[in-house]
């Protein structure tokens, strides 16, 4: 009963939805990128699922809810290969923070997630920080694998988004 109980009482406070942090065994792949456009209109490319094929050249198509829990579909172009993937949206904060983690087959093996977090800077520029987190025993391998493909599909994303958020 007590341990009911405990599982109970972690689903409640949220934590499964909660971005982890980088652990022993996780490979970490970041891209940046300053924006000349307010924060909403970036954040509001970032979520609307539905014009990722207008913009993105690495997510080429998404479809599903922002809400934490939401489902969202995908496809991503990993270098020359296109693959679908399904992806779970994890707490974050509105307007500044956006994360998601993977919930398809490969999740049972190596766990990925992915927050993009807006910072206004001084000069009214918009700090945007892509990162990619690869964790468990076969982060190794994926970052061996796949990983320079998810460094440069970061980076073409950073870039498309800039262009397409300071072009209004």
């Amino acid at each position: 009963m007590l341990a009911a109980g405990l599982v109970l009482a972690v689903l409640a406070s949220g934590a499964p939805l909660d971005p982890r942090e980088p652990g022993e065994h996780s490979v970490v792949y970041r891209a940046e990128t300053v924006i000349s456009a307010p924060q909403e209109r970036v954040y509001g490319l970032i979520t609307d699922f539905a014009g990722y094929a207008r913009w993105n050249p690495w997510v080429v198509k998404a479809a599903g809810g922002t809400a934490p829990g939401d489902e969202v579909r995908v496809d991503v172009l990993l270098g020359s290969v296109r693959m679908a993937a399904k992806h779970t949206v994890l707490n974050g904060v509105p307007g500044q923070r956006f994360c998601w983690k993977d919930a398809g087959w490969n999740a049972w093996f190596v766990y990925g997630q992915r927050c993009r977090t807006l910072t206004t800077q001084p000069d009214g520029t918009v700090l945007v920080t892509n990162e990619l987190l690869v964790d468990g025993v076969l982060s190794g391998g994926t970052d061996l694998f796949i990983g320079k493909a998810m460094k440069d599909g970061m980076q073409a994303e950073n870039a498309a988004l800039k262009r397409t958020a300071e072009a209004g």
